[in-house]
């Protein structure tokens, strides 16, 4: 399946797959998107892995690893947490990443790493 998905983001988009140097020549920022427990925390929300899953905790060590490279250089770390107001729903999915609630919190946390 990953192969496929890779496909087809190659089919429709500019893709580049290679590795990242990190160097002072470029200005340089890192977003990461929704590294919240519940989608990365097993069985923290409606949303999250039932059971562990390798894939899922590669990409939270990997998000860890680039948010610590950059913060030591003082590179922008910049982080979207997904988190939603209890009264209005987003179909077609469950209710998950309720404000102020442990599901809508960073995996980890990136301040002051």
């Amino acid at each position: 399946m990953v192969s496929t998905t890779l496909q087809l983001l190659k089919n429709e988009l500019p893709f580049y797959e290679g590795s990242l140097l990190l160097n002072g020549d470029d200005k340089t920022g890192i977003v990461l998107v929704d590294v919240v427990n519940g989608f990365c925390t097993v069985c923290d929300g409606n949303l999250a892995p039932r059971q562990p899953d390798e894939q899922i905790s590669s990409m939270v060590d990997e998000s860890v690893k680039l948010a610590k490279a950059f913060s030591e250089k003082q590179w922008p770390v910049f982080a979207f947490l997904d988190s939603h107001h209890p009264d209005i729903p987003e179909p077609p999915y469950p209710s998950h990443c309720i404000i102020g609630t442990p599901e809508s919190s960073m995996k980890y946390s990136f301040i002051g790493l």
